[in-house]
């Protein structure tokens, strides 16, 4: 799984130029303006240590708790050249492309992994290539492709979350105002697990939205609708929803929000279907020319059903902080800490977690 999962990733990766921007699995999104740089390929690699405490509130056999001491390092690349694909006025192309191999639990939260539990290391890759033609000067359409997955390097965790997803998305929008567009969108998504058949999953999604810039500072963005879930035990329809917010409050300031409402198929487990709502938003803040500073919170309430017992309830919430100095052009240091805890009916899977740590990073 991981080899097949690297080429393939890799293989995307080279045929088709990219903008790195680390994001969730939910929704399609053009992150290419986040990733500023006037270098087409970038080369980075980081270097991190600390401390981490996790305990659980129960005892188990398949879970034990930590308190030791880590390090870790990662590396990534990325290939962009934003003006070569508008090929009209009425035409463009554009492709986001990342790539990360990294250990839990900081930075697997967001692709999708079990709540903020200790994975071991990952490799997860992400890719996402859409084509927009503007047939009139209010209406355009946009297909897009994207492909994602994830690895993990303990056997135990691989067995039931190693996975490959395909989502495919028609969306229609109509301006109605320079700063308002409505949409209509379809979307099919299809999830292979490499060695746990039983959680493969596909759904179709049919949403109407809007898309808003208050100002040049503030836009919104919001989805509903219905999405069809469906896998080896049966089907069902709930309600899909997703928003998001970006701010920017000051020239040194962004706030980001978004939440989702829908399945998630990550999380059944040896449930037959996971429903919830995942929310969180980040902060960003300059300080100086060379130090920053960041903050963020994110929630996650999950029910899973249909499983050998009654019905589970999880809720995670996953606190983050940090401050940043740029040591050099292209070195950073960094520190952070991070908390996260999680609640439920079924007491082995409830913790508390404290992690801090120390790092660099150094691009080219």
């Amino acid at each position: 799984m991981r080899s097949k999962l690297a080429m393939l990733i890799l293989a995307v990766a080279v045929l088709s130029p990219a903008a790195l921007r680390a994001q969730g699995l939910v929704a399609i999104q053009n992150y290419s303006a986040d990733f500023k740089t006037e270098e087409p390929l970038t080369f980075s690699f980081t270097g991190t240590s600390g401390y981490d405490v996790l305990k659980y509130k129960a005892a188990s056999p398949n879970l034990s708790s930590i308190d030791s001491w880590y390090m870790q390092g990662g590396a990534g690349v990325s290939y962009t050249r934003p003006d070569e694909h508008q090929f009209s006025e009425r035409l463009k192309m554009s492709n986001n492309f990342y790539l990360t191999y990294g250990t839990n639990p900081t930075s697997a939260f967001g692709y999708g992994a079990t709540s903020a539990l200790w994975n071991g290391q990952f490799l997860y890759g992400y890719n996402n290539f859409n084509v927009s033609y503007a047939w009139s000067p209010r209406f355009s359409t946009t297909t897009s492709y994207t492909f994602d997955g994830i690895a993990y390097q303990d056997s135990l965790v691989a067995t039931s979350q190693d996975r490959y997803s395909h989502l495919i998305a028609q969306q229609f929008a109509y301006k109605i105002s320079k700063r308002t567009s409505l949409t209509a969108e379809y979307r099919y998504r299809m999830t292979d697990y490499a060695k746990s058949g039983f959680q493969n999953y596909h759904s179709h999604f049919a949403l109407a939205g809007v898309d808003h810039a208050w100002s040049e500072n503030v836009s919104t963005s919001v989805r509903a609708g219905a999405e069809l879930y469906e896998n080896a035990q049966g089907r069902k329809t709930r309600p899909y929803a997703e928003a998001a917010l970006n701010y920017a409050v000051a020239r040194q300031t962004q706030l980001r929000w978004f939440t989702m409402l829908g399945f998630n198929g990550a999380l059944q487990g040896n449930y037959n279907s996971s429903y919830g709502v995942n929310t969180g938003v980040q902060l960003d803040h300059r300080v100086t020319k060379r130090l920053s500073v960041n903050g963020g919170v994110s929630y996650a309430h999950s029910v899973l059903s249909g499983g050998p017992t009654a019905d589970q309830t999880q809720d995670s919430v996953f606190l983050n902080a940090g401050i940043g100095y740029q040591l050099m052009d292209n070195i950073n240091l960094n520190a952070n800490y991070s908390f996260s805890t999680q609640l439920s009916n079924n007491a082995l899977v409830e913790f508390n977690r404290n992690r801090v740590s120390i790092g660099a990073t150094a691009t080219f």
